[in-house]
């Protein structure tokens, strides 16, 4: 089995919601409060590794992510 990063996991989850990119960030955010990711941070999550601006996601954000998104496209 092929284990994909955090990073590609949020790629994945992104895209198979179909929803533009301004919603996905507000849906990853709800919960967060203080926390909540800012759009440049949400671009730097879902760009390439190779990138320069690539930020690594962790495992509480992905779950967070998960779970958002699941609530939102039912």
């Amino acid at each position: 089995m092929i284990q994909h990063s955090n990073n590609e996991e949020l790629r994945v989850l992104v895209a198979s919601s179909g929803l533009p990119m301004a919603v996905a960030l507000t849906i990853f955010n709800r919960g967060l409060g203080v926390n909540a990711c800012t759009s440049s941070a949400w671009a730097a999550y879902l760009s390439d590794p190779g990138s320069s601006q690539y930020r690594e996601l962790d495992d509480d954000l992905l779950k967070h992510a998960e779970a958002q998104f699941a609530a939102a496209v039912r």
